[in-house]
C-alpha cells in the first residue's frame, strides 16, 4: 500500500508544472512598479516622513526616511515574495494540507505535483495583491511627506485596501468553489 509519505517523494522528483505565464508577467509588472516606487522614494523622501495617518488622514505618527525605506523594502521581502514558496509544502508535508478534495490531490504523484501548481500559482495571486496594496501605502507615505501638512489620503488607501480585500475573496471563492476539483486529464 502506498503511503502519502511515498507519493511525495515521488511526486518531488517529477518535473515541476510551470507557473501559468500571464501570473508570472503580472508579478514582474507589478514587481517593476515596486521597485519604480522604490527608486522614488529613495530620490525624493525627506528626513521626516509622516508614518501614522488618523482617520481624516491627519498626521499621527512621523519617523525617519532610513526607517520608511526599511519598511518598504523589507515589509515585500518578508510578507509577499516568500508567499509562492509556502506551495511546496504540499510537496513535503502533503498529509497538513487542508483543501477541497484533498484525498483525491493526494493519491498518486501527478495530481500532487499538480496541486503544488494550483497552489503555487493562487498564492502568486495573493502576493500581487499584496504587493500592490504595500506598494500603494509607499506612494501615499511619500505624498503625504510632500504635502503641506504631512496629511495622508484615506480615500486612496482605504479605496485600495477595499479593492485589496475583494480580489482575495474572489481568489478565495476560486480555490475554494472549483480550482481544486478533481481534473479529468489526471484520471
Amino acid at each position: 500500500m502506498t503511503t502519502t509519505r511515498d507519493t511525495a517523494a515521488t511526486a518531488r522528483g517529477l518535473p515541476r508544472e510551470p507557473t501559468a505565464r500571464w501570473i508570472l508577467v503580472l508579478a514582474a509588472v507589478v514587481t517593476a512598479a515596486w521597485l519604480a516606487v522604490l527608486a522614488w522614494q529613495v530620490a525624493v523622501l525627506p528626513e521626516q516622513v509622516p508614518t501614522g495617518f488618523g482617520p481624516g488622514g491627519e498626521v499621527r505618527g512621523w519617523g525617519g526616511r532610513a526607517e520608511v525605506l526599511a519598511f518598504s523594502v523589507l515589509l515585500p521581502l518578508v510578507a509577499a515574495f516568500p508567499l509562492p514558496l509556502l506551495s511546496r509544502l504540499a510537496l513535503s508535508y502533503p498529509s497538513a494540507i487542508n483543501a477541497p478534495n484533498r484525498e483525491w490531490w493526494t493519491a498518486t504523484p501527478p495530481r500532487l505535483r499538480r496541486f503544488e501548481r494550483l497552489l503555487r500559482e493562487d498564492l502568486w495571486l495573493i502576493a500581487v495583491l499584496l504587493l500592490v496594496l504595500f506598494t500603494v501605502i509607499q506612494v501615499e507615505t511619500t505624498r503625504a511627506a510632500h504635502s503641506a501638512d504631512g496629511s495622508g489620503s484615506m480615500a486612496v488607501i482605504g479605496g485600495v485596501l477595499v479593492v485589496f480585500l475583494v480580489l482575495n475573496t474572489v481568489i478565495l471563492a476560486r480555490m475554494f468553489g472549483g480550482r481544486y476539483a478533481e481534473q479529468p486529464d489526471l484520471g
